[in-house]
């Protein structure tokens, strides 16, 4: 679960329940397990960012099959929002059983949410600032339901009675903090094990994000070198490089940043609206490839600004076939 050596850097799958179901998923992460990938995310959504073919299955039931059904992988999500649907001391609960049941095994990403996950679930949509208020305060009351006997809190949004978790996690509970603006990198800085962005402008990233994250980490005491820096960005392979794109097409919504942030939440409009992106779009700015110097290509520009772990989303024609190439742009990059 820590950081690896300077000189590596981990490739990760994330499992989608947006577009996969978890049947599928379960025998996805036993074939991670089998080619030593070391870590699998799985997103924890209400809703998925695409209506057509679309699946919606629940993340912590999964990863506990999951984390069952493997023996070294460790799983966790990317991301959880706790601030509105989930309370955090239910997150806390959650994550500390799993945690206790697979030691060393299981991290936690948190982040602000979206519109789709949260209205749909019967939640109003609050301001960003709220939004990060409320993420600000469910960590701090994660924290203390970790690591403290008897809990009362009383926040601005949050609050528990007389609350002890009896189940607790027998090692800390690695965090990562997700977000696409300064004020979450600079969280993540400050009270995370980790940053995590689907931000894929390397300017933006360079110039705004990882300065922030770095800032932060400087107002707690750490090392910046030593935080761990995590992208998502959708991927797919296949030596035709069309069918890689034709079977990335279901990621167009999620391209559209907006939706992180407004309050549109129905899957049918975030496909109506998707189809504005094109295949060139797809192809230029996602990692779709169709051999492994294309792959190392594409990687190099963020691993050279510092990434420590580049998390894809397996949307290939044959996930498994990706886990394969993978491995050996892994071994390139880590070999160089």
């Amino acid at each position: 679960m820590s950081k690896l050596t300077e000189d590596k850097t981990r490739l990760s799958i994330q499992a989608a329940h947006e577009q996969v179901n978890p049947l599928e998923l379960l025998d996805d992460v036993m074939y991670l397990d089998k080619k030593e990938i070391e870590r699998c995310w799985t997103s924890d959504h209400y809703m998925p960012w695409w209506d057509s073919g679309a699946s919606g299955g629940a993340a912590w039931p999964w990863m506990g099959a999951a984390l069952a059904r493997t023996s070294k992988l460790a799983i966790g999500t990317g991301v959880t929002a706790p601030i509105l649907r989930y309370h955090p001391a239910i997150v806390a609960q959650v994550f500390a059983t799993l945690a206790y049941m697979f030691p060393q095994r299981v991290f936690l990403g948190i982040g602000r949410g979206e519109a789709l996950n949260e209205v749909p679930s019967g939640n109003s949509w609050p301001t960003n600032k709220e939004k990060f208020r409320r993420l600000k305060e469910s960590i701090k009351l994660i924290k203390k339901l970790w690591t403290e006997d008897w809990v009362n809190f009383n926040g601005e949004f949050y609050s528990v009675k007389d609350s002890k978790l009896y189940t607790r996690p027998t090692y800390p509970i690695p965090i990562y903090i997700a977000g696409l603006g300064e004020q979450s990198a600079q969280l993540a800085g400050k009270e995370g094990d980790g940053y995590i962005t689907n931000e894929l402008d390397i300017n933006k990233i360079k110039d705004t994000l990882l300065p922030a994250v770095k800032k932060g980490c400087a107002k707690s005491g750490k090392d910046y070198e030593q935080l761990e820096k995590i992208l998502f960005i959708p991927a797919s392979y296949d030596e035709n490089k069309q069918k890689a794109i034709e079977s990335i097409r279901f990621w167009r919504g999620s391209m559209i940043k907006a939706f992180f942030d407004v309050d549109v939440h129905d899957p049918r409009k975030i496909e109506e609206n998707g189809q504005a992106i094109d295949d060139d779009s797809l192809e230029k700015k996602l990692f779709v490839i169709s051999d492994e110097e294309e792959g190392v290509k594409k990687l190099k520009p963020y691993l050279d600004i510092g990434f420590t772990e580049i998390v894809f989303t397996n949307s290939s024609p044959n996930r498994k076939k990706f886990v394969d190439i993978l491995t050996r742009i892994s071994d390139i990059i880590n070999n160089q």
